[in-house]
């Protein structure tokens, strides 16, 4: 972690997933590998949509599993935040991945696999991202319009 700050809240998400009921399948705690603020890449199953580390931006390696029973259903959850900054679907019918793409309400989202496009606009929905950045789009929150107006000559 950036810094002892950004750390305690990493392992106070860890400490509310493990009271809420979520479990940890690999990683947690603390990763001894030298000095600093190291967290253990950690996977939580057993994760539902009102945990805390379901409804929050974790800002740290920590991934949640939330189950669910049809492609309705996850986009669902997905779309139950109000953060939506990028995503990924991950499917081997990139056509059905691309429809379901379409439904999930994020600024980014990618077709098994995720990347930054700087001719593409890149901007969150809801909470998430501050603005548009990168593409024409990035550019208009630096231009101020004008409008002339003239009178016809006789």
């Amino acid at each position: 972690m950036a810094n002892r700050w950004q750390y305690d809240v990493v392992m106070g998400y860890l400490d509310s997933a493990e009271q809420e009921g979520a479990r940890v399948v690999t990683g947690g705690g603390r990763a001894d590998i030298g000095t600093g603020f190291f967290v253990r890449p950690t996977v939580l199953a057993d994760v539902t949509p009102g945990m805390t580390v379901a409804r929050e931006k974790i800002f740290g390696p920590i991934i949640t599993i939330l189950r669910y029973r049809d492609v309705d259903q996850a986009v669902e959850l997905t779309n139950n935040t109000p953060y939506g900054l990028g995503g990924i679907v991950f499917s081997s019918d990139e056509d059905r991945a691309l429809q379901v793409a379409r439904r999930v309400n994020t600024g980014s989202i990618g077709i098994n696999f995720f990347a930054s496009n700087h001719a593409a606009p890149f901007g969150g929905r809801g909470d998430s991202g501050l603005g548009v950045e990168f593409g024409v789009e990035g550019l208009r929150a630096y231009l101020t319009y004008q409008s002339v107006h003239r009178r016809p000559s006789a």
